[in-house]
């Protein structure tokens, strides 16, 4: 039985949609698991048909675009009542994106200008069209600000690799072994328990079949060979160990990110987050026959610990940036002595971007697009979010690269010469700001 899935576009340009038919043969294992119940620009479905369907009764709804028009609010209501879990889908609905640039001005001088002063389409009527339009909100929001969201996934677009690896884990179709029992009975060292001595081993829980054998070299298993059928008697002691982790050591904390990365095929290094309990909401609307709804319930409630601790600990560990995915040397032989605009002159493709005057927002932006705009001799502008909410963007920028970057400009000079600091360090994010504009 397929699961019911819908897209809601709202104000948007469709890029995170074109990305996800981007994947091509990549959807060949997804397809055949969905019934796409709504998605107004691929599939003929009408309005009133998703409003009457019964609340809740779609599993997964995808929401892209920012909240711009009365339309794109109601919108985003309906999808929270219809479906099951939200997905917010690229960084219009996560950040507000480009959009929440017009954050800066109030309503009536937006509409003034793009009504009845911009030299383009301004026809002299003046005024904002009433008729068949569904009327502009005063400020753009992203979605959770209306409605509480389960799944974030950024980017402008996200990669098609990285919607596919979400939709899969979502709908609990990774090919899991699940052997009937726990790699346990087949470790070396079961008699000198690794989770006796205080360290986080996920035997327990793990299916046997591995060849690693990573314990056999001191090593804890981390779960790549995915969720056994039955657990170990050792799986007591692992969960109680799950319920209490503010004091687990830095390695311990390796490990859990490890498991839940390959133990359940969550993309968490992919702009992916997750807001709520997903395995309890994947086992409770998802087919019965999927691998996720038949977990152990040991299992699924270490899991479900585990990835508690992850969305409330946001030191869980160390957020990646862009600049660990970029290929470019830094300290190489350029210095910024200027910042310089984007059609300032033309970088080389070895040396860091910033280093060569430019500016570059991978130090201070998610990891997650795998640097492709940089791998094409263009800066990071910033889509994947920030890795630091609620503080001064600019001024955390130029900290960063003073201290880590060839620069021989001081504070004050870096952030002088930058034309636009609000379109430079906060293009996709601005909406998010807590507080206003």
């Amino acid at each position: 039985m397929a699961v019911k899935v819908a897209f809601m576009q709202l104000s948007d340009c469709w890029g995170c949609h074109q990305s996800l038919l981007n994947a091509h043969l990549g959807l060949l294992p997804v397809l055949p698991a969905l019934e796409i119940v709504y998605w107004p620009a691929v599939v003929d479905f009408k309005h009133d048909s998703l409003k009457a369907r019964e609340n809740g009764s779609i599993l997964v709804g995808f929401i892209e675009g920012s909240v711009r028009t009365n339309e794109d609010y109601e919108n985003v209501k309906l999808m929270r009542e219809k479906c099951a879990l939200i997905i917010n889908f690229g960084s219009c609905s996560c950040y507000g994106n480009v959009h929440g640039l017009a954050n800066q001005w109030n309503k009536d001088d937006l509409v003034r200008r793009k009504f009845s002063e911009v030299e383009s389409i301004a026809d002299g009527s003046g005024g904002e069209p009433t008729q068949h339009t569904p009327g502009f909100r005063d400020k753009i929001v992203p979605v959770d600000d209306i409605i509480n969201v389960d799944v974030y996934m950024a980017g402008c677009p996200p990669r098609p690799e990285q919607i596919v690896s979400a939709v899969i884990f979502l709908l609990g179709q990774k090919p899991f072994p699940m052997n009937d029992l726990a790699y346990c009975n087949d470790c070396a060292i079961k008699d000198n328990c690794l989770l006796d001595a205080g360290k986080l081993c996920f035997g327990p829980i793990t299916s046997i079949g591995c060849s690693l054998k990573c314990t056999s070299k001191g090593k804890p298993c981390v779960g790549c060979f995915g969720p056994a059928k039955t657990v170990d008697s050792r799986a007591e002691k692992l969960g109680s160990m799950t319920k209490s982790l503010g004091a687990i050591s830095s390695g311990d904390k390796k490990n859990l990110y490890e498991f839940l990365t390959l133990f359940l095929n969550v993309p968490l290094m992919a702009g992916f987050d997750l807001a709520g309990d997903i395995l309890k909401q994947v086992k409770k609307h998802g087919t019965p026959d999927t691998p996720i709804a038949n977990l152990p319930p040991t299992t699924e409630e270490i899991a479900g610990s585990l990835m508690a601790f992850l969305r409330d600990n946001s030191d869980f560990t160390e957020i990646s940036n862009v600049c660990d995915t970029c290929p470019r040397i830094i300290g190489s032989k350029s210095t910024m002595t200027k910042v310089k605009r984007d059609y300032e002159g033309l970088p080389n493709m070895d040396d860091c971007l910033i280093e060569q005057g430019y500016i570059c927002m991978g130090p201070v932006t998610r990891a997650g697009c795998g640097g492709l705009c940089i791998k094409v001799n263009a800066p990071c502008s910033g889509c994947y979010g920030q890795t630091e909410w609620g503080v001064d963007q600019a001024e955390r920028f130029a900290d960063t690269i003073l201290k880590g970057f060839n620069v021989s400009l001081s504070k004050d000079e870096l952030l002088a010469q930058v034309k636009d600091p609000i379109g430079t360090f906060e293009k996709f994010t601005l909406a998010s700001r807590k507080g206003g504009v």
